[in-house]
């Protein structure tokens, strides 16, 4: 389907990295791609708050620390554009939640601010954090944090979309697909994984973009290759972005990428070539 609308929503600036080679690849074939941060994360990896926090009540400079979160935030801000940008994504947006812990009891309205989103946009896809804390497929933190109650919000945000209200101007939307990211996720619950390796240089260009969280090129790059690779190599490339589906939806019939077909003949050696990047030579 050409035309798709898909919408990313997550907790923090940096989130969005996790399928950020997935956009760009529905960017540069004519997608539409919105992204949404639910913070500024304005606590999340701040280590000048942290300092000025250890310290006792009555030997904190306020001042400093509404200065350090004011410029933290920009900084995240201007990072996350930037790392977009590198895909092509320009509608880029950041809600007024504070971080460290987002919770839909503090924050009652985040949940209308993403169903008036959701009107708007009206994507084909979302994207989101998960929002499983139990099962088979529980959060790997085992706790509710800003990602899952992201999760929560956004599932119900799109169950809400659907439903009519008296004062809406917006038309009620469905949306067709969800889906979260894989790195939340045992290997063994994927539902299917992108291949990223034609991005794999632009992740770590976004990745290394984070110097609010340390990142370093260096740091970046090494990154990248353990997670990204992790995917590729358990599903037979170089880089790939896993996802999980949140219901199975129903297909015209069974169908298989070209991708498996050809994988299916080639030769061990063909197959050790294709790993490391190294087809023909």
């Amino acid at each position: 389907m050409a035309g798709l609308r898909i919408l990313g929503i997550n907790a923090h600036p940096h989130d969005f990295t996790h399928y950020a080679g997935t956009l760009g690849i529905h960017v540069a074939d004519g997608d539409t791609v919105t992204v949404v941060s639910m913070t500024g994360g304005a606590s999340t990896h701040n280590q000048k708050l942290s300092e000025e926090m250890a310290k006792p009540r009555q030997n904190r400079d306020q001042k400093l620390i509404d200065q350090i979160n004011r410029d933290y935030t920009k900084q995240k801000a201007d990072e996350l554009a930037t790392a977009c940008n590198i895909f092509g994504i320009t509608d880029v947006r950041i809600l007024p939640y504070a971080d460290k812990l987002f919770t839909l009891e503090k924050n009652p309205g985040a949940v209308d601010a993403l169903r008036e989103i959701i009107l708007e946009v009206r994507p084909h896809i979302m994207i989101t954090q998960s929002p499983y804390l139990t099962g088979r497929r529980g959060h790997k933190l085992g706790a509710r944090d800003d990602h899952s109650e992201t999760g929560f919000a956004s599932i119900e945000a799109a169950f809400l979309a659907a439903i009519p209200r008296y004062e809406d101007s917006l038309p009620i939307y469905k949306i067709p697909a969800t889906f979260f990211p894989g790195v939340y996720f045992e290997r063994d619950e994927w539902d299917f994984v992108v291949d990223i390796t034609d991005y794999f240089e632009q992740r770590v260009q976004a990745e290394a973009t984070y110097i609010s969280q340390g990142h370093t090129p260096e740091f970046a790059q090494k990154r990248m290759e353990v997670t990204l690779g992790n995917a590729g190599w358990f599903s037979g490339t170089q880089y790939a972005e896993a996802f999980v589906q949140e219901k199975p939806f129903r297909m015209p019939k069974i169908i298989l990428p070209d991708s498996l077909l050809s994988e299916a003949e080639e030769t061990e050696a063909a197959r050790h070539h294709r790993l490391v990047g190294s087809e023909g030579k």
